[in-house]
């Protein structure tokens, strides 16, 4: 028979046990996170970006806490718009599934809120270009909330204030446009002012958690390279500055569709199929 004092040497011994395991599994994931800062390099090669492979990978959002992220893959066997999600377990991503986060996984460009409690997508509601529409789930007690529309646009990203920039589609042009949370609901669309909107059709807005600045791709601004990804930086006036492409930072990759992370460190962005991350201190280098 045990005794009392065996025992309490049992019970000390399994709370040190736990406190340990509780140690190692509350360890932050986020120093073996921290992308290069000289160059842009491949994101989880052969994890998420699936080098050489006949699949795209793309608009990639990471929580607050860097332990799991969702992110769109297309390709043989795999349906338009569905999402994948990994988590980081043991210093490594684990092999991406279909996530449980939409119905069928199907969601267009998901966007996540920097606080990590709502996801933002946008789905197509016919063939004709301009008639996406941009929902939101909302993290709730037991999950998840149902799909919430909310306007017509696409590729939503959204600050701290939950300000949303977005695609919109006018006069036959996508341009950048943003909406305001007014009383608890958002305000009415406002197409970004000049030097941005312009005679030249711009889309994907990525904007930073803080709304200093949006990285955007445009279609037909002069570009150094092949990059099309151009930064606009937000006086503290509300204007915003002339758009610089993103080349002299990513050099002569087909840079598009970025995201930012929750914590404002990280640049993710699609090229040649995969995604490519850079610290976001290399942007403003082109604040000038």
């Amino acid at each position: 028979m045990m005794t009392c004092r065996g025992t309490r040497i049992v019970v000390l011994i399994g709370l040190v046990c736990w406190l340990l395991g509780a140690a190692v599994s509350a360890e932050d994931p986020a120093p073996d996170l921290l992308p290069p800062t000289d160059e842009p390099e491949v994101f989880a090669p052969d994890v998420v970006s699936l080098l050489g492979q006949a699949y795209r990978e793309g608009e990639v959002s990471v929580w607050p806490d860097n332990g799991r992220l969702i992110f769109s893959r297309f390709g043989p066997g795999i349906p338009d718009f569905t999402i994948f999600e990994s988590s980081f377990v043991g210093g490594a991503w684990t092999n991406p599934v279909p996530t449980d986060l939409f119905e069928d996984s199907i969601a267009a460009e998901p966007g996540l809120a920097p606080d990590g409690t709502a996801v933002f997508f946008s789905l197509p509601t016919s063939g004709v270009h301009g008639t996406h529409e941009i929902y939101v789930i909302e993290q709730i007690d037991d999950g998840w909330s149902e799909p919430r529309r909310l306007f017509r646009g696409l590729y939503p990203s959204v600050t701290h204030a939950r300000t949303i920039y977005y695609t919109t589609y006018v006069g036959w042009k996508d341009h950048i446009a943003c909406r305001y949370v007014v009383d608890g609901q958002y305000a009415s669309e406002q197409v970004i002012g000049a030097p941005v909107y312009s005679t030249h059709e711009d889309a994907h807005p990525c904007v930073a958690p803080d709304g200093s600045y949006v990285v955007f791709d445009s279609f037909t601004r002069p570009c150094d390279g092949a990059c099309k990804l151009f930064v606009s930086f937000h006086n503290d006036d509300r204007t915003w500055t002339e758009p610089a492409n993103l080349g002299p930072v990513v050099g002569d990759l087909p840079a598009a569709m970025a995201r930012v992370s929750a914590d404002g460190t990280t640049l993710f962005f699609k090229a040649d199929g995969d995604v490519y991350w850079i610290h976001t201190s290399a942007i403003e280098t082109l604040r000038e």
